[in-house]
């Protein structure tokens, strides 16, 4: 199969390429680092997580070669239209709005945006406490997102990410990411928590660009190839990004 897959990858990308590349026997895998465990710097200040080290894994099954470069967050899908990098792996979230922006791979991971509070009595219990209260999150993602989805609340646009508004009451909670929430109230010494319901589900994907169905499909099927062969599964043991016992989310429906 990882022959078939290379050659038709091969001979397919040659015409979605840009037409001042050519073949690309390299294909540029970018992300920002700035999310562990799912792409970070090492002590040594080497891109590495569960994000990048699987796109370099399917890339090289799909018979190219890798290379990983570190980018804002701000230019890694504007660069895909213009050729300057192949193929984005920095936790994007499948949503409509991007899918008529970009080509989107098989979803590899799910998650949720879920509420994070402080702890105590008169604190919110559920979701629907959240009616009537101040709900924030940063940013124009999927955050903000679910954060307009709850009705009744008012919904705050926070210039800064962090646990800083919602430690200092200038709201009530906070839209985040399941994994930075948990990690947020975990490492509060018990004055922030989780509510227990997702406010939204997500999807994480690798991205490539409009056009690019042929790259696409070829990461796919590698896709397919590493979960098939058990890759994926040590891949998220290595980098710890499954759900332990204690965890205070439920499962996204």
């Amino acid at each position: 199969m990882r022959k078939i897959v290379a050659v038709a990858s091969l001979c397919a990308l040659a015409a979605c390429a840009p037409p001042s590349r050519g073949v690309p026997e390299t294909i540029v895998i970018v992300s920002d680092a700035t999310f562990p465990p799912f792409h970070f710097l090492d002590d040594a200040g080497t891109p590495t997580g569960f994000d990048i080290e699987l796109a370099r894994r399917m890339v090289e099954i799909a018979g190219f070669q890798a290379k990983v470069e570190v980018k804002p967050y701000a230019v890694l899908h504007s660069g895909l239209a213009s050729g300057e990098h192949d193929l984005v792996a920095a936790t994007t979230g499948v949503t409509a709005e991007r899918r008529e922006k970009y080509l989107f791979t098989r979803p590899y991971f799910e998650t949720s945006q879920v509420a994070l509070v402080r702890t105590g009595a008169d604190e919110p219990a559920d979701l629907a406490a959240l009616d009537g209260l101040k709900v924030g999150a940063s940013g124009a993602g999927t955050a903000a997102a679910a954060m307009r989805s709850i009705v009744g609340a008012t919904h705050v646009a926070l210039s800064e990410e962090g646990t800083g508004p919602l430690e200092e009451g200038l709201v009530d909670a906070i839209i985040v990411d399941e994994l930075d929430a948990v990690a947020m109230a975990r490492a509060s010494e018990g004055t922030l928590r989780v509510l227990r319901e997702p406010v939204a589900s997500e999807h994480y994907a690798f991205v490539v660009a409009l056009g690019r169905e042929e790259l696409r499909d070829a990461i796919d099927e590698a896709l397919t190839e590493i979960e098939a062969s058990g890759d994926l599964a040590a891949l998220r043991a290595r980098f710890g990004v499954d759900r332990d016992a204690s965890w205070p989310v439920e499962r996204a429906r």
